[in-house]
């Protein structure tokens, strides 16, 4: 009679002497307790050999931490982790002002990342701003024309959109940025605008719209409204996603802002829709 054994092996399975990292870069509050190795994906069984460097978290800031561990060939592994010390508010929002982003090498790329972590080169304008169909809003020239055929569709449909804000310049973001900080606080601020320099609209790829062109045009009522609907429909049929949803606050780290569409072109738009992933979401994926 023969019997299988599932699951066992007679062949001896040495434990990985590797360890990675889960992250690459990470924000934690200021004044809090950091567990450096939590950050780490290794067999607990060699976490004791990882060394590390600490930081203070009582100052606010972009900080590297490095782990090494020789490993039996002697040779020296070495991950590097980059902690920004943040200002938290609700929701894990934090402020842009505490830390120090990278520079984007592509910024002409319509699926180019600028977030709180990533800015735009110091400098860099759109060098194809054309107006958008019914508005003296600017995009660069795809994203205008993908608009067009969006605003087109909609209007088809009985549905009205405005442009309410396309392209800014450095100066423009400025003022926005310092209004809100002015009248509602850098918490606020934190939130719903970006700080210059790492705004998608001076990309020349964001538009904010709504169902009404006057009053209080951009505020969760867009959701509810036809626009807003139609932005979830259809918008990915023409390169444009919602940028900022309500359920991926944590991933964004701005809050849910119905009205913000992204242009990121038919192909990578399709992605993010089928999936549901954030552009966060689908550029980490892309760097495993």
């Amino acid at each position: 009679m023969m019997i299988l054994l599932s699951g066992c092996s007679s062949v001896h399975q040495e434990k990985n002497d590797t360890f990675q990292l889960k992250q690459q870069r990470i924000q934690v509050s200021q004044n809090s307790q950091i567990d450096y190795l939590s950050y780490v994906e290794s067999d607990d069984s060699i976490k004791d050999d990882i060394q590390y460097t600490t930081i203070d978290s009582s100052k606010r800031g972009t900080y590297q931490i490095q782990y090494t561990k020789v490993n039996k060939d002697g040779q020296k592994d070495t991950q590097t982790l980059t902690i920004d010390v943040v200002r938290m508010y609700q929701d894990d929002i934090y402020n842009p002002t505490d830390i120090q982003p990278e520079t984007v090498e592509n910024p002409e790329d319509i699926t180019v990342l600028v977030n709180k972590t990533h800015q735009i080169p110091k400098g860099w304008i759109p060098d194809d701003l054309v107006n958008v169909v019914d508005s003296q809003q600017q995009l660069r020239k795809e994203a205008a024309d993908a608009y067009q055929a969006f605003y087109k569709a909609a209007q088809d449909q009985g549905i009205t959109c405005y442009a309410i804000s396309g392209y800014r310049d450095n100066d423009t973001q400025t003022l926005y940025w310092n209004r809100q900080v002015q009248f509602k606080g850098e918490e606020y601020a934190s939130q719903y605008s970006a700080y210059p320099g790492r705004s998608e609209h001076q990309l020349g790829l964001a538009i904010d719209v709504s169902y009404q062109a006057t009053g209080d045009r951009l505020t969760e009522k867009v959701a509810d409204s036809d626009i807003g609907r139609f932005i979830i429909s259809d918008g990915y049929k023409y390169g444009f996603i919602l940028r900022y949803p309500k359920d991926k606050v944590s991933i964004t780290n701005y809050g849910y802002e119905p009205w913000h569409m992204r242009y990121v072109g038919k192909e990578l738009a399709k992605k993010l829709h089928d999936s549901g992933l954030t552009l966060e979401e689908y550029k980490a994926k892309e760097q495993e």
